[in-house]
């Protein structure tokens, strides 16, 4: 197998052999004994410098209390000869650069150096002098005690220590001991013994880098030879090579692994190639129509594609995604759906007739290259068969509201039919007596023709609610007045309503929202009539059903129906919507209406929620997109 292009370079001159293991292994082991050895050289000197540190910090301090009250006691017994002598002894240490000691005005009392008695400090050491040295001076004659210290460049310790200069003297002739320490000799023998330790730890791991080459060199390297011919083979297509590699080390684990994933990759195959056959076997008998398209262009169609678009499917291969489509739904095919929702695009058929399909869509490869996949279904009669459901439920509802309706019409039609008898009988008589109305008589008939004139429009206002629930209307969306739609509707539910509980209005301020105008009156007229039918007879003060509207954002409106009912019990919330299921006695529910309900909401964009307590009541939250100001409402029919 031809190694990558990327790495032909070390492959032809053969450094490619540094990344191997038996080669890497000991490399990155020499770079560690490298590493290992500079750190530990590094830490090993800075810990021998601290301890060095420490070490002459504290025999300092030792030392200047013992010379302070050594000195003191001399001096006070006057001999100042076993003074200078005492001093002069420091000199011994080969460490010890200079120790003098200072009288109250800066001059040298005595010294380790003999050139330096008599003069005044800032001659005989020029460093006493400096600011800081001043400083330390004067905050060890404020404690009287000693001050030692390791210098800022770790070269030196210096200490300062006060001294009583003599008996009976005033307490400010206090003199000084001043001693300086070098630490460089000292330093370079702890940094040397800290060299050889890390050579030493270094050397060690070198040979066992070496050690270990040797190993991975001579006893690993014709198995991993073994191992990387054989990856190789497989990695070619020749599934049944194996490595064969034995032991109970690490590489002989590592090559019955290899030959376990080898055996597997070989069972993937097949199992692979029976999938891919058993999946083309699904996807051509698939009820579904599968299209395959890139770039609006049709690659694959099955069987029930060709069924649903009237083509032959070498036709279909190659023609453009927008001949197969209604004008207005090219677009939406490519488009991806979201996870789990269906949308309906209308197809074109060959004959020329429409065809209503359920699309999902998505993006799958294909032949190596990215392509989207739409799976579609025929609707087309079950629309039908919906849409005789609607206007099935629609006639239920009516049925259910006939003796309401019929006793609104009687009410108005029994007082225009009196006051027009009462106008008759009046004009009648008067006539034929010959005589002329009276003020009074006029007033009267005329209060009974207006009378009869405004139950006349209270039967107008009842059958054009009736027109326009009943009505049949196209499936054009447009600006809708929510509100509109609500009055009407509780119109038409009065008379389930008023005998179980009072109607309450809570309108707010909302915009048209986007829908039908005829399907939104079937939708809340079937959640009105349900909310009334939650509410026993008998106690309508008490109880009430509440309209109320709200704007949610800019997008969206939501219209609520609540009632104080029994209420629904929670196994039964999930299962509301589903078609046949109901939850009122048998012979008074059909179990479509809200199943019909949650369809009109869904087919206008909007959704519907309901929420409930048993023995508190029910609430429906019905959310609609709000219209664009653009869009201008369908022109309605007129009333006969």
């Amino acid at each position: 197998m031809n190694p990558p292009r990327r790495q032909s370079w070390l492959w032809h001159t053969g450094w490619y052999r540094l990344l191997s293991l038996r080669v890497l292994v000991p490399l990155l082991l020499l770079a560690y004994a490298c590493a290992f050895g500079i750190y530990t050289l590094r830490r090993d000197v800075a810990v021998r410098e601290q301890q060095v540190e420490e070490h002459v910090r504290g025999d300092v301090t030792l030392r200047m209390t013992h010379l302070q009250g050594t000195l003191e006691y001399l001096l006070r017994t006057g001999q100042s000869e076993a003074v200078r002598e005492e001093v002069a002894s420091l000199g011994s240490s080969p460490d010890l650069r200079v120790g003098l000691l200072l009288d109250e005005h800066g001059n040298v009392l005595a010294s380790t150096r003999l050139a330096q008695f008599g003069k005044p400090a800032k001659e005989a050491w020029p460093e006493l002098a400096l600011p800081e040295a001043l400083a330390r001076m004067e905050a060890a004659r404020q404690r009287m005690s000693g001050d030692v210290r390791v210098n800022e460049d770790g070269t030196q310790v210096v200490g300062y220590a006060p001294i009583q200069l003599g008996p009976g003297l005033p307490e400010e002739r206090v003199g000084f001991l001043y001693l300086q320490h070098d630490l460089t000799q000292l330093k370079a023998a702890q940094r040397h013994r800290a060299e050889r330790s890390a050579l030493r730890s270094s050397l060690l791991l070198v040979l066992i880098a070496g050690i270990l080459g040797l190993f991975f060199h001579f006893a690993l390297g014709r198995r991993v030879q073994r191992l990387e011919s054989a990856a190789r083979r497989l990695a070619g297509g020749e599934l049944h090579v194996r490595a064969g590699l034995r032991g109970v080390d690490e590489l002989g684990t590592l090559g019955r692994a290899f030959d376990e994933m080898a055996e597997r990759i070989s069972n993937d195959q097949e199992a692979l190639r029976r999938s891919e056959a058993s999946f083309r076997t699904l996807i051509e008998r698939t009820p579904d129509a599968v299209l395959v398209h890139r770039d609006q262009t049709l690659l694959f169609a099955n069987p029930a594609a060709v069924a649903l678009l009237g083509h032959e499917r070498e036709e279909l291969r190659g023609r453009k995604v927008e001949e197969l489509l209604m004008p207005g739904d090219q677009e939406r095919l490519t488009e991806p759906s979201q996870p789990g929702v269906a949308r309906e695009i209308h197809f074109r058929h060959r004959g020329g007739q429409q065809v209503l399909g359920e699309v999902v869509t998505f993006s799958i490869p294909f032949d190596g290259q990215p392509a989207v996949v739409s799976i579609a279904r025929d609707i087309t009669e079950r629309k039908q068969v919906q849409e005789k459901l609607r206007a099935t439920d629609r006639m239920v509802s009516l049925g259910t509201l006939a003796a309401g309706v019929a006793h609104e019409l009687n009410n108005p039609i029994s007082y225009v039919l009196s006051n027009l008898r009462f106008a008759v009988d009046e004009l009648s008589e008067e006539t034929e007596a010959g005589r002329p109305l009276s003020l009074d008589q006029l007033k009267e008939v005329h209060q009974a023709l207006r009378e009869a004139l405004e139950g006349g429009e209270r039967m107008r206002n009842i059958v054009r609610d009736l027109r326009s629930f009943s009505r049949r209307e196209d499936e054009r969306f447009g600006p809708v007045d929510i509100h509109a739609v609500l009055d009407s509707c509780a119109s038409l539910a009065r008379s389930e309503i008023r005998h179980r509980a009072q109607l309450v209005k809570e309108y707010g301020e909302i915009p048209r929202v986007l829908g039908n105008e005829s399907r939104l009156g079937q939708l809340f007229l079937n959640l009105l009539v349900n909310a009334a039918q939650a509410i026993p007879e008998g106690d309508a003060k008490t109880n009430h059903v509440r309209l109320t509207t709200a704007s949610v954002d800019e997008a969206w409106v939501v219209i609520s129906v609540q009632d104080t009912g029994v209420g629904i019990p929670p196994e039964n919330l999930q299962r509301l919507f589903k078609p046949f299921f109901t939850t009122k006695p048998v012979g008074v529910g059909t179990g479509l209406g809200l199943s019909i309900c949650h369809g009109i909401v869904t087919a206008m964009g909007g959704r519907i929620e309901v929420s409930s307590e048993v023995g508190k009541g029910t609430t429906f939250r019905v959310f609609m997109p709000v219209a664009e100001k653009s869009v201008q409402p369908a022109a309605e029919p007129k009333s006969a």
